[in-house]
């Protein structure tokens, strides 16, 4: 019988510098929407599904980073595919640091001129990780917000999105940082 549970927690990152802040939002990217389908070797029809999702906040000197798993498998399976979720999610935070400490700087902007704005479904843009601390009010996040300069022009502009598989903006001393970071492969988004 399968039955379904859900598990959530925080993890308390860095935020000191421009990089640590990468090291969270892509964190966040990797996490966000992943899953995974944990199987016993000797009885994969016991397989366990896992649909994680984070988000992130800043607290001073730190970001939490939550996140949140929704577990479905055999009722006996659940407490260590639980555990097993939870050293993937580290892991992928390893990962996350290691993406920002090679990350190049694409373009930065003064903080002044830049807002932000709620789109529709359309103007989403994935590949563009923003905080979600800088969210409108009502935008549903992670995507349904994208950041303009005071023209009015998206920033970064849709040509620079196409050109790189992913892109974070970074808040730090009184700018945005623009970074560019490898493009997550099928094994990142699904693990099984």
């Amino acid at each position: 019988m399968t039955t379904t549970i859900e598990h959530e927690w925080e993890i308390e990152m860095p935020a000191g510098t421009a990089e640590q802040l990468l090291a969270v939002l892509a964190s966040r990217d990797r996490l966000f929407g992943h899953s995974v389908t944990l199987e016993p070797e000797d009885a994969p029809e016991e397989a366990v599904e896992a649909w994680l999702a984070s988000t992130e906040a800043l607290q001073g000197d730190s970001v939490r980073l939550g996140v949140y798993v929704e577990l479905s498998g055999p009722k006996p399976l659940l407490a260590a595919a639980r555990d097993a979720i939870e050293d993937i999610v580290a892991d992928h935070v390893e990962a996350a640091a290691a993406e920002a400490s090679r990350a190049r700087l694409v373009e930065r902007r003064p903080a002044s001129e830049i807002e932000f704005r709620t789109v529709s479904e359309d103007d989403e843009r994935p590949q563009l990780i923003i905080p979600d601390w800088l969210a409108p009010e009502k935008a549903e996040l992670p995507w349904s917000f994208r950041s303009y300069d005071l023209k009015g022009e998206p920033w970064p502009s849709d040509r620079t999105l196409a050109a790189h598989d992913r892109l974070a903006l970074v808040p730090f001393g009184g700018e945005f940082l623009l970074y560019t970071l490898p493009a997550l492969d099928d094994d990142e988004r699904q693990d099984g």
